[in-house]
């Protein structure tokens, strides 16, 4: 039955981690970046170049335009190119009505643009400038410089940063040696550092500041006009985007900044020369609040203006291209095409020759030049469309896949057979639709939402926590025997095996497109009927439970959990939410302690106040603990890792110069860690010494007595020698620090699966031998010891009852013990300052520990009761997990994820695995769930042992039960018996003694925990799909729920782990107590 359990615990773990990861597919717009580039043979006119540009070259070229020497081609370079990035330029802020009398703020404010339109139609072009979503800036600048379809999540080597790690126009530009400057916004800094020749960046946080980073840009842009050592130059202006977020587009303030963007436009016109192109676009538009972010026509529609003094463009009759809209993705191989550089291996755009400079190339007729470039293009797309898709095959649908080869393949037949230029127009026709599909099934892949798997995710997720509630939160620990069969449950797995492998097997016949979409469906599916099944069965005595529960029953609690889960639906909350967290487990605390507060001073204040009596009271104790919390809780503040979005606090200073010998005050922050995780270690082991639990030389007493001192000297070596400014200090020996911990770690688990107890048989004396002094006679105590046997002396059977020490804290001493060693791996992976950060939430448990023991002691009126944790403590608990994420110096951004801790003590030792860095970095980035829910059952435990510990808090808490004080005399399990009907005095041994019970009651309030974790990541998949249009949805709510997803993803599982450990603790209490009965 003990594993029935565990097998529960690991089904409904399971449903509502499917759940999530359905609900992420749906959601979470994913590609694989591709590492690969794009080369070529650039084609000159100067005849000192290697690749001289001759008619031998050029019919060498149309003899095979498939063939390896005609595939990479670049035609030499048409002009120079200005870039004028205006965000959130929409297109109707470009367009010019002359007929309006009364425009709106934003409407003819662009005058030059119609004028230049008026004046020489052929050299100007204004267009509708399509994004893709998420219409976010630093999305759509990923499209406007790779070509392809930016999501959310581009899994990439080097996640870590925001630098674009696959091919792009900027790299294919400094390449070529085409020299760049850039001004504007930070962001083209932050993904394409160091490739300027001059960068003037300015931060674009403060989207209330209209004109800073325009007056900038303004200040520095005539004088580059003015130089001729760049062959691109690129402005990025910021103040409309801001004032449309501040005021949106009809104010009089977005007016004055389209008045001064007309302004620069004119005199960028004027300055610059005639072998030069002019592009200026927005990045996205903006809804008539002046947001952005979603797929709405509003938002996606940008402008384009193209503009060349000397040469004409290309015509839509001569290229084929279309002249009133330009996909945001087609930039790219159009820029390629002006300034004769490859087009980037991941481009999924088409050239559009309606704003490429009709300059004439030597040897090529016009529409010889359009095939080449037409056709370049057109390989570069299936090149990187088709090896992609033979790296993702699951990814496409393969009959589709089929036919876009069988297409392309008859195109390449057919591209050598074009002699003219009607023959050119009919062919650009068909390949340009061919390369749209491709487009079309990627767009339909990477961008869209699939509200389906979305729906799916949600309910799945939600029905299991829904049944859990009903089905195990309202019955009795004692009842679960019934309710879960073993067999029950082993056909319960078979049942969803069989799910699985038809969902696996089927899963087209249902119109899924992936296995892993049948195979979440149908086992969901099932275990939901499965739930409701369970439910309905015994819904008879869940009703009869459920009846018992007051109405109104903890509803401050609740009213705070509430409050926990409200804050995913704010932006605002999640930017604040470490403060809000802090506060929320501020009340749960101090709400234990009054409650507690209540049934103390009646106890020790029955006739009046004294002070001498209160200076001696358990509420005064009481009051210490909370100050104590609430100081540490407080003290956490300067822990905490600020956003981005608070430009008003300090952020957490993960560069700082380290700890130096010369200069010890920059130590102070590493030497507090090092004397607190002494401190821990120290106060844990005279814990475990006073409980008698390192008496004897079993394999967990001689870990616990010395590996916590080894490990506490490794890890304050590691965090001085690591962040060490002393130069010579060999890594390796640095690494071996961290791995002595691992080791440690290790060696626990090892022990704790082999042999787990913490305790020592203390051998019993031969009651049947006799002792002498030399003087005495042998006879007078052969006489006495036959006396005393004949008469039954009670000392004589007490030499049979054995002395174990560590009994009364057998099951609580291992886990704490087992904490030990995760605590100082989880200590040695993260930042210092992070480090006293666990340790304050590791102070913190323990007092909520306390408090909850004897509130629970005082409020328990049988075993159940006493070892069921009250709600509010259940609460304090989850709620302390997830406070320890930021009071360890964490935030749920993606930028501020430590990667460092990747490489703690991997140079030499640990090799090169991903999955290792992954493990590492995730302890690192959630050790508060893991840690605390590893340890969950201490709240199950810590009331027998603190009693057993301090045995007359038995009597005073017993005294308020009775009608008079007990007397002095009375036994304490007598007193015991009494209050709570066991006796509390044998400690954690009467966890044993009702083993049915108390593992019932380990595996209900592990299932609380996961219902509260599964409650907090639904809440946080609502939020984003109520949000998945916001502004913020991808800066703010989607890291968010990727975090909460994977604090469940490794929450879950550590509280499987935690159960686990209960098991085999018991089993091997179990096996001391039959080996001492079979001795007696």
């Amino acid at each position: 039955m003990n594993y029935t359990y565990l097998f529960v615990l690991i089904w409904l773990a399971y449903l509502i981690c499917s759940g999530v990861l359905l609900f992420s597919r749906g959601f979470l717009l994913a590609r694989v970046s591709k590492t690969e580039t794009s080369t070529c043979r650039r084609l000159s006119i100067n005849p000192n170049d290697e690749y001289y540009l001759t008619p031998e070259v050029v019919n060498e070229i149309f003899k095979d335009v498939n063939a390896s020497s005609s595939s990479n081609l670049c035609l030499p370079q048409k002009s120079k190119v200005i870039i004028l990035v205006i965000d959130a330029l929409k297109y109707e802020f470009g367009l010019y009505n002359e007929n309006t009398t009364e425009p709106l703020p934003y409407e003819n404010k662009l005058g030059i643009l119609h004028q230049l339109l008026q004046q020489t139609p052929e050299n100007a072009r204004l267009m509708r400038f399509k994004a893709d979503p998420p219409t976010t800036t630093l999305q759509r600048l990923k499209g406007l410089t790779t070509g392809s379809l930016p999501t959310f999540i581009d899994i990439g080597s080097n996640f870590a940063s925001p630098e674009i790690n696959e091919d792009n126009i900027i790299d294919q530009m400094v390449k070529s040696d085409l020299p760049l400057v850039f001004l504007g916004d930070s962001t083209w800094t932050d993904l394409y550092p160091r490739r300027f020749r001059r960068a003037y960046s300015y931060p674009s946080f403060d989207i209330f500041d209209l004109d800073t980073v325009d007056n900038q840009i303004m200040q520095h842009l005539p004088k580059e006009l003015a130089s001729d050592d760049w062959q691109v130059l690129i402005a990025h202006f910021l103040g409309v985007d801001h004032c449309g977020h501040k005021h949106g587009p009809i104010h009089d303030e977005m007016a004055r900044k389209l008045n001064e963007m007309n302004d620069i436009i004119s005199s960028v016109v004027t300055g610059m020369d005639n072998e030069t192109t002019l592009l200026i676009m927005g990045d996205h538009g903006m809804t008539a609040t002046g947001d952005h972010g979603g797929d709405t026509d509003d938002e996606t529609n940008a402008l384009l203006f193209a503009y060349s003094k000397q040469h004409k463009f290309f015509t839509s009759s001569d290229s084929g291209s279309d002249s009133e809209m330009l996909q945001q993705i087609d930039l790219v191989p159009t820029l390629a095409t002006i300034l004769g550089v490859p087009i980037p291996y991941s481009n999924l755009g088409l050239v559009n020759f309606n704003i490429v400079p009709a300059v004439a190339v030597p040897h090529l007729s016009k529409f010889q030049t359009l095939l080449l470039h037409v056709w370049q293009n057109a390989q570069q797309i299936y090149r990187y469309f088709f090896n992609y898709a033979l790296e993702n095959k699951r990814t496409f649908n393969v009959e589709q896949m089929d036919t876009l080869e069988t297409e392309f393949i008859l195109l390449t037949h057919r591209v050598k057979t074009i002699y003219n230029e009607a023959a050119y127009k009919s062919f650009v026709r068909d390949l340009n639709i061919h390369l749209r599909d491709i487009l079309n099934v990627c767009r339909e892949i990477w961008v869209k939402f699939e509200p389906t798997q979305m729906s799916q995710g949600l309910l799945f997720s939600f029905l299991p926590i829904f049944f859990s509630f009903l089905l195990v939160n309202n019955s009795n620990a004692s009842d679960y025997t019934k309710i879960f069969k073993q067999k029950e449950v082993f056909y319960i797995y078979l049942m969803n095996i069989a799910a699985g492998v038809f969902g696996y097997r089927y899963f087209k016949n249902f119109s899924f497109k992936t296995e892993e979409h049948g195979v979440i469906f149908f086992t969901s599916l099932l275990s939901t009927v499965l739930l409701a099944f369970y439910t309905l069965r015994h819904w008879s005595s869940i009703a009869t439970n459920w009846a018992n529960v007051k109405r109104f029953s903890h509803m401050p609690t609740r009213l705070l959990l509430f409050a926990t889960m409200a804050v995913f639906f704010s932006n605002s909350f999640v930017i604040q939410e470490a403060k809000i967290l802090s506060y929320l487990l501020v009340a749960v605390i101090l709400l234990l302690v009054y409650e507690l507060l209540q049934l103390s001073a009646r106890l020790d204040f029955k006739s009046k106040f004294k002070w001498s009596q209160f200076w001696r009271s358990t509420a005064l104790r009481l009051i210490l603990a909370s100050v104590l919390a609430i100081s540490c809780i407080r003290f956490a503040y300067t822990l905490f890792r600020c956003r981005e979005e608070q430009g008003n606090c300090a952020d957490f200073n993960s560069s700082s110069a380290g700890f130096s010998v010369k200069k010890p005050s920059m130590g102070k922050t590493y030497i507090l860690a090092v004397v607190i995780i002494v401190l821990y270690t120290t106060l844990t082991r005279l814990y475990l010494r006073s409980c008698g639990n390192l008496t004897g030389n079993a394999p967990n007493v001689l870990l616990a007595r010395y590996g916590p001192t080894v490990a506490s000297i490794c890890a304050g070596g590691h965090i001085l020698l690591a962040n060490s400014a002393i130069k010579n200090i060999q890594r390796t020996h640095i690494d071996a620090m961290a791995l002595v911990i691992y080791g440690l770690l290790l060696l626990q688990i090892v022990v704790v699966s082999w042999a787990p107890l913490m305790t020592f048989v203390l051998p019993p004396r031969n009651p049947n031998s006799i002792s002498v002094s030399g003087r005495d006679s042998i006879v007078p105590e052969i006489f006495r010891k036959m006396k005393r046997m004949y008469e039954g002396d009670d000392a004589e059977r007490r030499h049979e009852i054995p002395v174990v020490y560590g009994l009364a804290t057998v099951y609580s001493s291992i886990i704490i013990s087992f904490g030990i060693f995760l605590a100082m791996l989880m200590i040695v992976l993260l930042e210092p300052r992070a480090s006293i950060g666990l340790i304050i939430c590791v102070v913190v448990g323990a007092i909520i520990l306390s408090v909850h023991g004897i509130l629970r002691y005082r409020t328990a009126s049988s075993f159940e009761s006493c070892v069921q944790p009250t709600f509010s403590a259940v609460v304090s608990w989850f709620l302390l997990a997830h406070f320890c994420f930021f009071a360890t110096s964490h935030q749920t951004t993606l930028s501020q994820i430590d990667w460092r801790a990747a490489f703690v003590g991997r140079s030499s030792a640990l090799g090169q695995s991903h999955l290792i860095s992954g493990a590492l970095v995730i302890l690192n980035t959630f050790c508060g769930p893991i840690f605390f829910y590893c340890m969950y059952a201490l709240l199950s435990t810590e009331t027998f042992s603190l009693f057993a510990l301090f045995p007359n808090l038995i009597r005073s808490s017993s005294s308020s039960r009775r009608n008079n004080k007990p007397d002095a005399s009375t036994a304490l399990n007598d007193i015991a018996n009494e209050a709570v009907g066991f006796d509390m005095t044998r400690g954690e041994l009467a966890l044993y003694e009702y083993e049915d019970v108390f593992l019932g009651a380990g595996f209900k309030l592990a299932t609380q925990f996961l219902m509260l974790q599964g409650i907090k990541i639904f809440c946080a998949m609502l939020a984003c799909t109520i949000h998945c249009r916001h502004l913020m949805v991808w800066k703010i709510f989607a890291p968010r729920f990727i975090y909460e997803a994977l604090a469940t993803f490794v929450g879950l599982p550590a509280l499987i782990v935690g159960y686990m450990l209960l098991l085999r603790i018991n089993r091997a209490v179990d096996g001391l107590i039959k080996r001492i009965n079979k001795d007696k």
